[in-house]
C-alpha cells in the first residue's frame, strides 16, 4: 500500500486524482496476481486478466466523471488524446485536481460529508450558520 503522503506535490496539494487511481490500479494488479493462482489455463487466465483490466478502469472512470461533476478533479489535456500512452503530467489518471479546490476546501468537503456521523460537530455547524444570520 503506497503512502498518501507522497501524492502531496511540491506546492504542498495533494494530488487527489492520482493517488484514487493509483489505488485502483494497485488493487487491480493485486486482483490480477491472485487470477494467475486460480487457474494454469492461458486462454481463461488472459480472459480473467483482460475482464479485470476493464472492470477496475471502467470504475475509475465512474469514480472520476463523479469526482468531475462536483468540480473535484477535471481532465487532463490527455484525455482526449487516447489512452495508450503514459502522461508525465497526470500520471495516467487522465485527471487533475482542479485549480480552484484548495487543501483547506477538500477539508470542508470531508468534514461536510461526515458531518453527520459527528453529532457535535452537526451542533457546532447548525450554531456557526445560525449565528452567521443573526449577525446578517
Amino acid at each position: 500500500m503506497s503512502d498518501w503522503k507522497s501524492y502531496i506535490n511540491s506546492n504542498g496539494d495533494f494530488e487527489l486524482p492520482n493517488f484514487l487511481y493509483k489505488t485502483i490500479n494497485d488493487l487491480m494488479k493485486q486482483s490480477l496476481d491472485m487470477g494467475t493462482l486460480l487457474s494454469t489455463d492461458q486462454y481463461k487466465l488472459r480472459a480473467y486478466k483482460e475482464q479485470t483490466k476493464k472492470l477496475f478502469k471502467n470504475k475509475w472512470f465512474d469514480i472520476a466523471e463523479a469526482l468531475e461533476f462536483f468540480g473535484i478533479i477535471e481532465k487532463c489535456g490527455c484525455h482526449s488524446n487516447g489512452k495508450d500512452f503514459y502522461c508525465e503530467v497526470c500520471k495516467g489518471a487522465r485527471y487533475l485536481p482542479t485549480a480552484v479546490l484548495t487543501p483547506d476546501e477538500m477539508r470542508e468537503i470531508g468534514v461536510f460529508i461526515g458531518a453527520d456521523q459527528n453529532i457535535a460537530l452537526v451542533d457546532k455547524l447548525q450554531k456557526s450558520i445560525s449565528d452567521v444570520f443573526k449577525s446578517a
